[in-house]
């Protein structure tokens, strides 16, 4: 797995005092991947599944010294403000029509779900775990 446009590398200082400061514990996958790879875009970056087929357009940084949109800016309006999923789920990527990825940070494994804005107006279920793990999601990506 590649990421490419990095932005900040960060410190376990750096992950933790976000984790203090929006009050979360990020599961050890999750942790690890803002440690090694903080924002940029996935190389594969295509998921496929009998029930989900979208691109992983980019990864959040946690803290970006680029001026990019962050992780935890995303957690305070999607989560925090707007509700639109439990507080224990955090955001780390977006697909190519501005969905989001979030990690179960409540579960070890840190399982990935999808994030549907438009299933509001398809009457569908609009949060659906597509991954037990994120060690799993990544090994998912194929090329295009």
């Amino acid at each position: 797995m590649n990421f490419l446009d990095l932005d900040k590398t960060l410190t376990e200082q750096e992950v933790s005092a976000v984790e203090n400061e929006i009050a979360i514990v990020f599961p050890k996958p999750l942790r690890a991947f803002f440690l090694n790879y903080n924002g940029g875009s996935p190389e594969p970056y295509v998921y496929e599944s009998e029930t989900l087929n979208t691109v992983v357009n980019e990864t959040l940084p946690l803290i970006s010294h680029s001026n990019r949109g962050t992780a935890v800016q995303t957690y305070r309006n999607l989560v925090l403000g707007k509700k639109i999923v439990p507080s224990c789920y955090f955001p780390f990527a977006v697909d190519g029509g501005g969905d989001y990825f979030f990690c179960n940070c409540d579960e070890v494994t840190a399982p990935v779900y999808f994030y549907r804005s438009d299933s509001y107006y398809a009457q569908e279920e609009p949060l659906e775990r597509i991954c037990e793990s994120l060690d799993e999601f990544w090994n998912q990506l194929v090329a295009e």
